[in-house]
């Protein structure tokens, strides 16, 4: 993206954009093209030899779609030496392909949840990586908690807030310690940075062991068929429509199309087909007779999003188990994790989740983590003032938790994501 979060300033409607999503979603390969090339500027050659992902001629077609869709665009080109009279292109990607908050509202929920989850996943393989390796804990000074917090309604805008400005921070110190860079030779930081803001229920923590999304996706469901799914939901407003009904109660295909004049019932009836053999929705009952004049109504609803109790953490050594840091993080997925299978975490569209590999250098470093630790205070502060309304208003208090994370990576940068 031009800029950290995408702005409704620009001349895209929500349609064109998730029909844009869908090209990008349409193949693994397109999403890590754009990451990377956010990053840098590379040629199909030179992505084919650093990451693999196919043939050159399939490569160089990826790099032809997302060109023609507007992900990539043409920086320069090279002839000569290697290229053997041929002529290298090389390409840049303008943006990103994340949600900004009024975009990921139009999402239904069961799309958001499963997505969060699976985002929540590839954040603790960073910080499993990064202890594994002893880069976690290498500085003294880098950031990691969780906090629960009491808040009312405006506490809660005011610490999104905060969240939202401090993942632009980060965009805006790399690309400062990217100038810096450009004039000396000091040896990068390869830095993870994650944030989460969202909403928790009341209830006693579950104490019963750490409960996470197992390494690879369930039910032999790959990345590819994974991306495929998303790809062909993000086509279609229809079919996003259909979930997000669906979310909300039971709809048969023909009840949809009489409700929303979406178009003959056989298209739709296919529509709500095609979506359940996917996985976004799931048959729970059937009625005949009556005016159906013999014939069959089924009604779906949408699934609810992939929580495993799988405790796929537990191959780490018990060295690092020991840890203050790695009980800290175990807690804070336990949060996370309740909070996604009692439905609150997505419960709310403006909600913040994103995990980023950062390049810094050493005063980029002291940058990022001195606005994080200007969040994490001003996040109690604002409970401190939340509380002192809600004693007066009567309000009912919300239960909001934070987490706030900066390490040095044990892997090299590759996928900042935004939901």
């Amino acid at each position: 993206m031009a800029s950290a979060i995408r702005q409704r300033t620009e001349a895209v409607e929500s349609e064109e954009y998730f029909a844009q999503l869908s090209v990008v979603f349409a193949d693994p390969i397109r999403l890590k093209i754009v990451t990377e090339l956010f990053h840098r500027e590379m040629s199909p050659s030179g992505f084919r030899a650093a990451f693999g992902g196919g043939s050159l001629p399939q490569i160089a077609a990826h790099f032809q779609r997302l060109k023609n869709t507007g992900w990539l665009r043409v920086v320069r080109q090279e002839t000569g030496g290697r290229r053997r009279g041929g002529v290298e292109t090389f390409y840049r990607a303008p943006r990103l392909a994340i949600f900004d908050n009024e975009t990921w509202a139009e999402l239904p929920l069961a799309l958001r949840s499963e997505y969060s989850w699976r985002i929540f996943g590839q954040f603790a393989e960073r910080v499993k990586a990064a202890f594994e390796a002893d880069t976690f804990d290498a500085r003294k000074d880098r950031h990691f908690t969780w906090t629960p917090l009491v808040l009312d309604e405006l506490g809660r805008r005011n610490v999104l807030r905060r969240v939202d400005g401090l993942f632009g921070t980060f965009f805006e110190e790399q690309a400062d310690a990217k100038v810096r860079m450009s004039h000396s030779r000091v040896d990068p930081l390869e830095i993870t940075a994650g944030l989460g803001a969202y909403d928790s229920p009341w209830q006693r923590r579950n104490r019963s062991g750490l409960l996470l999304p197992p390494a690879k996706p369930a039910e032999g469901l790959s990345e590819e068929e994974y991306s495929r799914r998303l790809s062909k939901i993000f086509k279609s407003k229809t079919n996003l429509k259909i979930v997000a009904e669906c979310n909300l109660r039971e709809v048969s295909p023909s009840g949809f199309a009489q409700e929303f004049a979406a178009g003959d019932v056989p298209e739709i009836a296919r529509r709500f087909r095609l979506l359940a053999r996917d996985g976004w929705l799931v048959k729970v009952r059937s009625e005949s007779g009556g005016r159906r004049r013999g014939a069959t109504e089924t009604f779906y609803r949408a699934t609810r999003p992939a929580i495993f109790d799988t405790r796929c953490w537990a191959q780490v050594p018990t060295a690092i188990r020991r840890r203050d840091s790695w009980r800290i993080f175990e807690q804070m997925a336990e949060q996370a994790r309740e909070a996604m299978d009692a439905g609150t975490f997505d419960a709310r569209s403006d909600r913040h989740l994103t995990w980023t590999p950062l390049v810094l250098d050493e005063l980029g470093w002291i940058q990022v983590i001195k606005a994080v630790d200007s969040v994490f205070f001003a996040t109690l502060q604002e409970q401190r003032a939340a509380r002192h309304r809600l004693a007066r208003s009567g309000e009912e208090p919300r239960f909001f938790t934070v987490h706030l994370t900066a390490f040095e990576s044990a892997i090299s940068t590759e996928i900042p994501t935004k939901l």
